[in-house]
């Protein structure tokens, strides 16, 4: 972690071991996403209508609504992981040669759509599903966001490349 207080540190250039501990890290994560999406499309959908469905409960579907606590605990689970895991890729993305607008710019997006993927289930359940919109947008924007900023450190660390002598 001292490597990362020197001012232009890049991970391409970082020993060995680091880069084979920070691949090892952000390989798990591609499956890590996918799991994510999995989960998110295969119990709700990726229709506005079947996640207002899900929270808000059905008749046609013989659904009942989510509970406070049933809301709480997946909120519980995601307010200490999704934080987690964006600050380590952001941190490591702030390693590489993108420009400042591009990594504020992953970042930014990352944050954002980890937020509504938060408030995106009490706004379905308490709000009106319409917010569901606001939920769908949330997965694909920390999606996303997410596996550009794997992609891309991956990229940046192991492929060639000029390096930056700031």
């Amino acid at each position: 972690m001292q490597a990362f207080a020197r001012k232009g540190f890049q991970l391409r250039t970082a020993s060995i071991e680091t880069r084979i501990t920070y691949t090892g890290f952000l390989l798990l994560m591609l499956p890590g996403v996918a799991s994510f999406i999995a989960l998110s499309l295969g119990r709700m959908g990726f229709s506005p209508q079947s996640i207002a469905t899900y929270y808000r409960g059905g008749e046609s579907e013989m659904s009942f609504p989510k509970t406070f606590w049933q809301l709480t605990e997946v909120s519980h689970f995601h307010l200490f992981t999704i934080p987690v895991v964006a600050l380590i890729l952001s941190h490591l993305l702030y390693g590489t040669t993108a420009s400042t607008r591009a990594r504020i710019g992953l970042t930014s997006v990352i944050y954002t759509g980890a937020l509504l993927d938060v408030i995106g289930p009490w706004a379905v359940r308490y709000g009106s599903g319409t917010c569901a919109y606001l939920l769908l947008l949330g997965w694909v924007l920390l999606a996303v966001g997410l596996s550009a900023t794997v992609v891309f450190t991956l990229l940046a660390m192991w492929l060639p490349g000029r390096e930056d002598k700031s």
